[in-house]
């Protein structure tokens, strides 16, 4: 075949594949894509944090560059292909985990400090008991009130956070003093890990942020969708450090030809768990995202509506695409994954896909209540994880059940938050993440919202929602109803017992976490 043909075949294989990666908070998965939203060629890179100090968490940003090139180019080589055949590129990263470093030199002033990290949990504490806040919520309160203007909502009620990146970026000014007298001269560059692997991707030609990432420092405004300049300055932050913010799929520009031997198209950034909600085609208000992982997520489509933050549940940008820009709810869960990994490595069982089958061996959990909390509690610090109600006749089966149960009971929990201050019907509720592949945790917590939950083939979908984001950039999608016609569905739990027939057990545990609080 003349050369001139083969360059024509490879031009048009060039729009048929798309990489997505996830990178998560434990592991980074990369998939090639075609055009059906098969997963032609896979990867993954376990994530090591670094702990240098009780409670703080770092990555190390070298160590995360390497893996991220690597399996981007691992997946590639296994589906077959060549750099020149995909059409672009998407990066779905952990979100608030951030970097600062030199505008002129590209050195880091620090590793990545993660969304996990606990340096600044008195300063967090301190804060939210503040005069000061209380003062600022009773003005925007009245504010809104007069004015009935929603851009007074979020500040009405804002708080802080350990996960979100403001204060301890406030804490890096404060305490690195490379880093604070960069920013004196505007040469310091603030960024999460999309901003700081698209610097890394352009060999420092590009710097921005989409604003799904944005939106989850805690130091962008929402409403606005802007960087808070109030805030900023309460917390002695330079403006000068935030990087520029674009829409979610949105063309970038292109990786230096050197790292993968071809130009590689980068066409969208997304945060880990709006991704996923996209990835699920939760498009309409109502729609309900479920991520089961590490931890839980549920993620509430609100449209155009913008509701304020209240006890666990804040309002972030889902994806901004030319006009379209789509606002989520959300309220999070920790230790559930976690806790499931915890139980097997005391050998409770050997392998996870037993759980389900252990729980539902038995009629209950005779009474037995896991309470789970493995992390430090910002609101309790003395919050610990323990089983209650042990009996001699506890078994194994007694213990998995209880650890199980505790997910479900938790996402009822967050569900009926939901349900209260969301004033949105809720449509469809679709689940995924490693924890939406056990039946029992899936099935009762069907039961005790009373439900249907849709699980889908595919349950890596913060990698597949930023393959959709970079694949319509490219035109390899054209529209998101084409995407919706993609999905496949594996698994649809619906209710099959009525709630009141948990409720006594729930009630059980409710009683059990009000006991276990301030051991």
């Amino acid at each position: 075949m003349p050369c001139g043909q083969q360059e024509s075949g490879a031009a048009a294989a060039a729009a048929r594949f798309v990489v997505g990666v996830d990178v998560g908070s434990t592991v980074l998965k990369c998939h090639v894509y075609d055009r059906a939203a098969a997963v032609r060629g896979s990867s993954c890179r376990k994530l090591e944090s670094l702990y240098p100090r009780p409670g703080w968490v770092e990555l190390d940003p070298e160590v995360l560059w390497s893996q991220f090139i690597g399996a981007v180019k691992e997946a590639v080589k296994v589906a077959g292909l060549h750099m020149r055949q995909i059409a672009g590129l998407g990066i779905s990263t952990q979100r608030s985990t951030f970097i600062t470093w030199h505008k002129r030199t590209g050195k880091p002033f620090h590793n990545f400090i993660s969304w996990q990290d606990l340096r600044c949990a008195e300063l967090v504490n301190s804060w939210n008991r503040s005069l000061l806040l209380k003062v600022i919520h009773v003005i925007f309160t009245v504010l809104h009130f007069l004015t009935g203007n929603d851009q007074y909502l979020a500040p009405s009620s804002f708080t802080f956070s350990t996960q979100q990146a403001s204060l301890k970026l406030s804490w890096v000014f404060k305490n690195i003093r490379e880093a604070e007298e960069a920013a004196k001269k505007k040469n310091c560059c603030f960024g999460t890990v999309d901003t700081w692997l698209l610097y890394r991707l352009t060999k420092g030609s590009v710097y921005a942020t989409d604003y799904s990432n944005a939106s989850s420092t805690g130091v962008f405004e929402p409403f606005s969708k802007s960087w808070n300049p109030t805030l900023s300055r309460l917390l002695s932050i330079p403006m000068s450090v935030y990087p520029p913010v674009k829409d979610t799929s949105f063309n970038f520009g292109s990786s230096d030809s050197e790292i993968f031997g071809v130009p590689v198209p980068i066409l969208a950034l997304v945060a880990d768990q709006q991704a996923a909600v996209f990835g699920e085609c939760c498009f309409h208000p109502g729609d309900v995202k479920l991520t089961m992982g590490t931890g839980a997520f549920w993620n509430v489509n609100t449209g155009g509506n913008l509701f304020p933050s209240w006890r666990s549940l804040y309002p972030l940008i889902g994806w901004k695409i030319g006009e379209e820009v789509v606002y989520l709810t959300e309220g999070s869960i920790s230790n559930v994954g976690t806790a499931i990994k915890w139980a097997q490595e005391i050998n409770l069982f050997t392998n996870v896909d037993e759980t389900a089958k252990m729980a539902r061996s038995i009629v209950d959990s005779q009474g037995v209540c896991f309470v789970p909390s493995f992390q430090v509690s910002v609101n309790d610090p003395y919050l610990c994880a323990s089983f209650m109600g042990l009996k001699p006749s506890t078994t194994r089966s007694h213990l998995v059940r209880a650890i199980l149960e505790s997910v479900a009971f938790r996402n009822k929990q967050l569900y009926d938050i939901i349900v209260k201050r969301v004033h949105i019907p809720l449509r469809t509720i679709r689940a995924d993440g490693g924890v939406s592949n056990n039946s029992f945790v899936m099935q009762m917590t069907s039961d005790l919202i009373n439900k249907k939950i849709e699980k889908p083939v595919i349950t890596d979908m913060s990698s597949l929602g930023a393959a959709f984001l970079a694949g319509l950039a490219s035109g390899l999608w054209t529209d998101k109803e084409q995407l919706k016609k993609l999905r496949r569905i594996e698994a649809v739990f619906e209710p099959r017992k009525d709630s009141e027939e948990h409720k006594l057990a729930m009630d059980v545990w409710t009683q059990v976490m009000q006991r276990a609080l301030h051991w």
